[in-house]
């Protein structure tokens, strides 16, 4: 997938812009807070349907206006052109077309044009809390398999059903013992899937990160990734699943909420056989996020014969200059990709096929622009 050109108006601090990109390395500089990251939000509006900084849609308007515009342009890896539309409005209205049709909703687009994003709190992917792990696997699966997907959607629904029995009987409510069950078997059934298709994943995923760790580093440094099922490390059927429920009954009672299931989940990270959360450097630990990154790119590549678009905020902060090199080498094999930094050193002025992006105040100076490249 290509991104060829972009449309803003009124988007965030953004007046009005129209950028044309390279189909290799498109680097944006400029000092904090000047308009990098809001360019790289923009464009993958366009794969999630919705911010990944914000759930206030309100916020990417800019401060005067009634309503942002944008407009992508691009083409497939077959060479099949497309146009994509989205306005929203302060009334929480949003208009969206693909190729001049009109979506009836944000969610038809979803999928349309994958992507792959990496921002500066996504280090807490190998060392902060297990949540963003769960949301890092099942965002990768769901990106190649609608049917995982699926079940996921259904296991968040039969949760939200039981916590909401369970509040209702912490707060005194008499509660329904046969409408609890119905939702243990739900979440039993659809729990253990999500549980089987993150594994699945994981496998894939593990395995592509290593080697994309060993080609950064030029060495083999050992990476490990380990699934952990929170109810039963040793099993992952539907029994176990609903023998955890039943033994957490009465403390759910109590407290109102599910204390089972793969929302408790985790994955375990390892370097030369040590914990990465407790003994790698700041450092090490950012070169992990950004590799586990660039798997999830190569695992939708390989699943939808289609490569994402892989948009980086300031990824080079924090590595050494080799690393960072090596990151760079990678990304000119495999994609296209947007690049942010607020220090220039960062991108080399000698790489083919790179464009380079300045913004200042919303502001954008494409004077060093695109070389294209088949």
């Amino acid at each position: 997938m290509i991104v060829e050109s972009l449309h803003l108006s009124s988007y965030r601090n953004i007046e009005e812009a129209t950028l044309e990109f390279s189909d290799r390395f498109n680097f944006i500089t400029g000092r904090n807070a000047q308009g990098k990251t809001n360019l790289l939000e923009a464009i993958h509006l366009f794969s999630l349907g919705r911010s990944f900084r914000t759930r206030r849609a309100s916020e990417m308007i800019r401060f005067g206006s009634e309503h942002f515009f944008l407009r992508l342009t691009g083409r497939s890896d077959s060479g099949v052109a497309f146009r994509l539309e989205m306005g929203q409005e302060r009334s929480g209205r949003t208009r969206l077309s693909v190729n001049g049709r009109q979506m009836n909703s944000v969610s038809e687009i979803i999928g349309f044009m994958p992507s792959v994003i990496f921002t500066p709190g996504d280090v807490e992917l190998s060392s902060g809390p297990p949540a963003g792990r769960r949301v890092y696997l099942d965002y990768t699966a769901a990106q190649v398999s609608p049917g995982f997907l699926a079940d996921l959607k259904e296991y968040r629904q039969a949760l939200k059903q039981r916590n909401s029995l369970l509040r209702a009987a912490a707060a005194g409510a008499a509660l329904d013992e046969s409408q609890l069950c119905a939702w243990d078997e739900a979440l039993a059934r659809k729990g253990t899937a999500v549980v089987r298709g993150r594994v699945e994943m994981l496998g894939v995923v593990a395995g592509r990160a290593r080697e994309i760790f060993g080609e950064v580093l030029g060495q083999a440094d050992g990476l490990e990734l380990e699934y952990r099922c929170s109810y039963d490390p040793e099993g992952t059927g539907e029994e176990s699943l609903l023998g955890a429920l039943l033994a957490a009954r009465e403390s759910e009672r109590r407290r109102g909420y599910t204390m089972a299931g793969p929302h408790y989940d985790d994955v375990v990270m390892r370097i030369g056989g040590e914990d990465v959360r407790r003994y790698a450097s700041q450092g090490r630990r950012r070169l992990l996020a950004v590799v586990l990154k660039l798997a999830q790119a190569d695992v939708i590549m390989s699943r939808r014969g289609e490569r994402p678009v892989v948009l980086l905020d300031d990824i080079f902060s924090e590595l050494d200059p080799g690393v960072a090199a090596g990151v760079r080498k990678m990304l000119s094999d495999r994609y296209q990709s947007f690049i942010t930094s607020p220090r220039e050193e960062d991108f080399p002025g000698d790489i083919p096929g790179a464009a380079r992006l300045d913004v200042e105040k919303g502001v954008f100076d494409g004077s060093r622009g695109p070389q294209k490249h088949s």
